[in-house]
């Protein structure tokens, strides 16, 4: 009897052990709509504190479908205070699919490594071919007036494993697109000894912006005039995150002046593996009475344009034609949740906004909206219209309805 109990003990304290070790739980993931999908699942620290409580900074996270297959995903610190906010997971659904997937928290391990397929690039240098990466950077006035500094691809650059942007970090302001045909992050390589005006094995710079608001750059009506976003008085980039799922930056432009006022404005952008499109989140701090959002698509090669609403109630505008640099078809979107946008178009020539399908939001404080860019050289689906628009169409059904979680 004394050997049996020294045995139920020891086996006790293994037990009790393994259960500090590790801890286990799920959650239920379900896809409403009726076709498969590509999908980033965002849960947060209260929803996993829900299924884990015990959770703690000292235990490391692992995730795992019903096969038993380990699911990537990444932390995200949203408001930089040194703790995670939120999980992005990268997980594929079937049309109408309810799935499990397994959570468990472990102590003292080494934390899972994933591989990278969303990045956030700001290369700041004196010389070519030497820059380096930024994680913030603040500027004011015009920084293309410095001879003693540049920028990678003149501008903090966003991708994806499907297409990649990049944004004049100068009072220009505008944003364009880089067709992909990797699904490797490239950007980092680019803008140093390469010339991205020029196709090669990764893909290129498929847009001319000129004057324009280029691909979704934001500006601001008062009264009959639009107001380009300069970043004249104090301009500042932040990357948020970056990972296997997701990646987000910040940009915080201050003392804007539209009109004679000045306003503060938060420009924050998110891209997700598998998108075609980006999203942007503005925050508008000040008295807006009289003060529009305003965003575009380039209008400066022949295009066909479509303005009409989804049955899920989204307002989208679309662009298509042989309007890329590379002079093959570059569809362009604009999908919004507002009923209220405008749409009108700039003039063809002056001092300001030129050249650019416009998209007025109205007023407000917070608006979203999402740029999708289809180039057919990364994806035979937009080498047609008809096709590009069934893509913008899912896009619109997949935002109105994201993955339920619980």
């Amino acid at each position: 009897m004394k050997h049996i109990y020294i045995i139920f003990v020891a086996l006790s304290t293994l037990l009790l052990s393994c259960e500090e070790k590790k801890e286990d739980s799920y959650f239920v993931l379900e896809n409403a709509i009726d076709f498969a999908r590509n999908e980033v699942v965002v849960i947060s620290k209260n929803q996993l504190l829900e299924k884990l409580p015990k959770l703690d900074k000292s235990h490391i996270l692992m995730f795992t479908d019903s096969q038993g297959t380990e699911v990537p995903y990444q932390l995200d610190d949203l408001d930089k205070d040194g703790e995670w906010d939120e999980v992005a997971l990268v997980m594929e659904f079937n049309p109408n699919e309810e799935k499990k997937i397994n959570v468990s928290a472990f102590a003292k391990a080494e934390s899972p490594q994933y591989a990278k397929m969303t990045d956030v690039h700001f290369g700041v240098g004196i010389a070519k071919p030497n820059a380096n990466e930024v994680q913030k950077y603040t500027r004011s006035y015009d920084p293309r007036e410095k001879d003693q500094i540049f920028f990678q691809m003149e501008g903090p650059a966003w991708e994806n494993d499907k297409v990649g942007f990049r944004m004049y970090f100068d009072p220009r302001n505008g944003i364009d697109i880089f067709g992909k045909t990797t699904s490797l992050p490239t950007l980092h390589k680019q803008g140093l000894t390469t010339n991205y005006h020029e196709k090669a094995d990764w893909g290129m710079d498929i847009l001319k912006v000129g004057n324009s608001l280029g691909a979704g750059s934001i500006a601001f009506k008062h009264q009959d005039s639009l107001y380009r976003l300069t970043g004249w008085n104090g301009a500042r980039f932040e990357t948020i995150t970056e990972g296997p799922a997701r990646a987000i930056f910040k940009m915080t432009y201050l003392d804007e002046l539209i009109g004679e006022k000045p306003f503060n404005i938060v420009h924050t952008i998110t891209i997700e593996k598998g998108d075609w499109f980006y999203k942007s989140d503005i925050e508008i701090h000040g008295i807006v009475d009289g003060i529009e959002l305003v965003t575009g698509i380039v209008d400066l090669k022949e295009n066909s344009k479509s303005f009409y609403q989804t049955k899920e109630k989204k307002q989208v505008f679309t662009s298509y034609g042989k309007q890329s640099e590379n002079e093959d078809h570059l569809g362009m979107a604009i999908i919004i949740g507002n009923s209220n946008v405008r749409n009108s178009e700039a003039p063809k020539d002056g001092p300001g906004i030129t050249n650019t399908h416009l998209l007025n939001l109205g007023e407000g404080k917070n608006h979203t909206f999402y740029f999708m860019s289809g180039w057919e050289a990364s994806d035979s689906q937009f080498k047609h219209e008809k096709t590009f628009r069934v893509a913008v169409n899912k896009t619109a059904t997949k935002i109105s309805s994201p993955i339920k979680v619980r």
